[in-house]
C-alpha cells in the first residue's frame, strides 16, 4: 500500500463529502434527532438519557456506512473518475480503504457530538466510541458492495435505504419478543448496545453476550470483506 496515494485519495474523499451535499444531510440526521429527543425528553430522568444516547448512537452507526459510503463510491462512478484513478495506479484495496477510513471518521464525529449532546458520561466516553468503531467496521463492506452494485448516486440510495433499515431496526425492537432479539443479536448495531451496556456495568467485554458481540462485528467484517472482493472480481469496481 503506497502512503503518498493514500494520502491523496483521503484529501480527495475528505473534500468530496463536505461538497456533497446529500452527505452532509446524512451526516447530521442523528445529531438532530440526537438534539430533538434530548430536548422532548428533558427532565425525564437518566434512564431516558440512555435512551437517547443508544437510539442516535445507532442512528449514526447505521446510517453512515450503508448510506453514505454507498454514495461515496457511486459518485466516483458517476463522474467516470474510476478509470482515471486506476490509470494512476490507485489500487481497488486503496481506493477502498481510503473510503472507510473517510466513513469511520464521520461516524466517529458523529458518535462522539451524539454521545455528548446526550450527557454521557465521560467515564465511559473511550468504550462508547471503541464499541461505535467496532460496530460500524462490521457494516462497511455491506455499504461498499451496495456502491459497487450501485450505477449512480440515486441508484445507490435506492439500494441503501433498505440496508439502512435492516441494521436500524432490529436493536430498536429486540425487546419485543425472543425472535426479535434473536434476529438482532447477529446484527452489529445491536452488538454496539451489547458492549457498551457491558462496559456501563462494569463487565468484561470479552466474555459473556460482549464476546459473542465482538465475534458478530469480526463475522461481518470478514464476510463482507469476501462478498466485496468476489463482486469486485466478477464486476470491477467501475462497472
Amino acid at each position: 500500500m503506497n502512503g503518498k496515494i493514500m494520502y491523496t485519495l483521503l484529501k480527495k474523499d475528505i473534500k468530496s463529502c463536505l461538497a456533497n451535499k446529500n452527505i452532509l444531510v446524512s451526516v447530521l440526521i442523528p445529531i438532530f434527532f440526537c438534539a430533538l429527543y434530548r430536548y422532548l425528553f428533558s427532565g425525564i430522568g437518566e434512564e431516558m438519557q440512555g435512551f437517547v444516547l443508544n437510539i442516535s448512537a445507532v442512528f449514526a452507526i447505521s446510517i453512515i456506512p450503508t448510506s453514505i459510503l454507498p454514495i461515496m463510491i457511486a459518485e466516483e462512478k458517476e463522474k467516470y473518475t474510476l478509470r482515471s484513478l486506476m490509470l494512476a495506479h490507485v489500487r481497488g484495496h486503496e481506493f477502498l480503504i481510503s473510503k472507510i477510513l473517510v466513513c469511520l471518521g464521520m461516524t466517529a464525529v458523529v458518535s462522539t457530538a451524539v454521545f455528548f449532546i446526550a450527557g454521557g458520561d465521560g467515564q465511559d466516553y473511550f468504550a462508547y466510541l471503541a464499541a461505535a468503531m467496532v460496530s460500524a467496521a462490521g457494516l462497511c463492506f455491506l455499504g461498499a458492495l451496495a456502491g459497487l452494485l450501485s450505477k449512480d448516486q440515486a441508484s445507490a440510495g435506492t439500494i441503501s435505504a433498505p440496508l439502512t433499515l435492516l441494521t436500524m431496526l432490529p436493536p430498536l425492537f429486540s425487546g419485543f419478543n425472543d425472535v426479535f432479539e434473536r434476529i438482532s443479536a447477529v446484527v452489529p448495531t445491536t452488538s454496539f448496545q451489547t458492549i457498551y451496556t457491558a462496559v456501563q456495568c462494569g463487565q468484561n467485554i470479552l466474555s459473556g453476550n460482549s464476546l459473542t458481540a465482538v465475534i458478530v462485528c469480526a463475522v461481518w467484517i470478514a464476510g463482507g470483506a469476501v462478498l466485496f472482493d468476489v463482486f469486485y472480481r466478477r464486476k470491477g469496481i467501475d462497472c
